[in-house]
């Protein structure tokens, strides 16, 4: 009879907890608030107190859409902002922001406009600024909180690439409260164009953040990144959303020069491994015509200097090396011999980007590709790495497995922007991250018959590598 009495109780208890989560959420006046909570959520006048400390910050972070807003702008227009340096420098600047202003005054370059429009602001690759920091950056100040769903970088396009501009082909958004602490949004994404001078890189949000300050990081494709115009769209802030707790993302360091920087090897494969369901964060430590030696020296200000700056910064997962196209293992060694240690107390892995030849006559490419092979491979033995990513092989086997791809840029050194950059980035993504191609959607703008041949020739390059005939 007791036992039954205890049942009737029990579930008499059950129904009242039930019956008690049933109160909608409420609309604020300016904007549509949800929050994320159980599948049920709780009225705060008829919920029990919460005696644990479990509940996650993402659950109580309020989802706010404040698209169709009446008061809905573009909040950056006319705001008060500033930017990494500029070259050869920000006082005698080559394409200078004309007035301190042009960033945020609402002038955005001409269809038929040229690179010297007085719109734009051009960040050089090659200046000490940018390595140090792997990236150039626009940073505005709003003046008050605000919600922000929309942001949009408006950059010079491939209009421009004769002259060495190119658009980005990302452009990460990060938004901060007070200046200091800066939290990653996401990362923008555009329509390059051969006729427009300017294209608007876009980042749109499902729910709004909060931010004062909203921070532009270009990520350059070759030498030089031109912005003529940044946004944010919202409405001014009712309250401070708190910011999602950071996940660990497994993180990269690449170090070495343009034959791993130029049009951004890094981020298309970081794409690769997203459009596969892995997330990776990558960083630069990358100078042109750069050797690894160059990053050994503790006094180089240009290369080891900002290297050991990227190390102090965070926790990197692993950082991969690459020598400049003339060093062999006598060269590279005594390099590594130094960095490894610093690598090491990182708490990271190091790995190696076998590079492709930069000869620009073809004829001699074979060799040039075997002196790589030849110094990667004893230096992959002498440190015990098991990953080296096979970047000469795999632009040997596509050479002569499909000859009509041109892997190269036009100045038949560097990798082309389109097919080469990806093969390598595939090569990488395998290598690196054991992902199987077939999982990766992201074409890099490639046809699907040329990204098909690109994908097996890094499988290949992968699975057999390259047959040497001088082995």
């Amino acid at each position: 009879m007791k036992k039954l009495l205890s049942l009737f109780l029990a579930a008499v208890l059950l129904f009242t907890l039930v019956g008690c989560s049933t109160a909608p959420a409420e609309e604020s006046s300016a904007s549509s608030v949800a929050t994320e909570s159980s599948s049920e959520a709780e009225s705060p006048a008829e919920s029990s107190p919460d005696t644990s400390d479990t509940s996650s910050q993402e659950e109580e972070r309020p989802m706010i859409s404040i698209k169709g807003d009446a008061n809905y702008a573009n909040v950056a227009l006319g705001k008060t902002y500033t930017h990494t340096e500029l070259h050869p420098s920000n006082s005698g600047a080559s394409y200078p922001d004309e007035g301190g202003i042009s960033m945020t005054d609402g002038v955005i370059a001409p269809a038929d406009g040229k690179y010297s429009d007085p719109s734009f602001m051009g960040f050089n690759k090659n200046h000490n600024d940018y390595t140090a920091k792997g990236y150039s950056a626009v940073t505005v100040d709003l003046g008050e909180l605000h919600y922000l769903d929309k942001f949009v970088a408006h950059v010079a396009s491939k209009k421009h690439l004769s002259v060495g501009i190119n658009a980005p082909e990302i452009v990460f958004i990060y938004v901060s409260h007070d200046g200091e602490t800066w939290h990653k949004v996401g990362y923008t994404s555009h329509e390059d164009s051969e006729t427009e001078a300017s294209i608007p890189s876009i980042l749109e949000l499902e729910y709004a953040v909060s931010a004062r300050y909203v921070q532009y990081r270009f990520l350059g494709d070759s030498n030089w990144i031109f912005v003529c115009e940044v946004e944010a769209f919202g409405i001014e802030a009712e309250e401070e959303i708190p910011f999602p707790d950071e996940e660990e993302v497994t993180s990269f360091l690449f170090v070495g020069n343009s034959s791993t920087y130029y049009f951004n090897i890094p981020v298309k494969l970081m794409r690769l491994a997203e459009s596969a369901g892995v997330e990776i964060e990558v960083e630069n430590s990358c100078v042109g015509s750069a050797y690894l030696s160059y990053f050994a020296d503790a006094t180089n200000e240009r290369h080891g200097i900002p290297f050991r700056e990227h190390l102090a910064s965070k926790k990197f997962d692993y950082v991969v090396l690459q020598d400049n196209s003339g060093a062999d293992y006598e060269d590279s060694k005594p390099a590594i011999d130094i960095l490894l240690p610093l690598i090491k107390e990182n708490g990271a892995e190091m790995l190696l980007y076998k590079r492709y030849s930069s000869n620009d006559d073809p004829a001699q490419r074979l060799d040039s590709a075997y002196r790589h092979e030849v110094n990667y491979s004893q230096l992959a033995e002498t440190f015990d790495v098991d990953r080296v990513a096979p970047g000469a092989d795999a632009f040997l086997i596509c050479t002569e497995k499909y000859p009509e791809i041109n892997l190269y840029h036009t100045d038949n050194s560097h990798h082309g922007a389109g097919e080469g950059a990806y093969l390598l980035a595939c090569v990488m993504a395998i290598e690196f991250l054991d992902i199987d191609l077939d999982d990766c959607t992201y074409t890099a703008g490639l046809d699907e018959a040329t990204v098909a041949k690109l994908k097996e020739c890094a499988k290949i390059a992968c699975e057999t590598g390259y047959d040497y005939p001088q082995k």
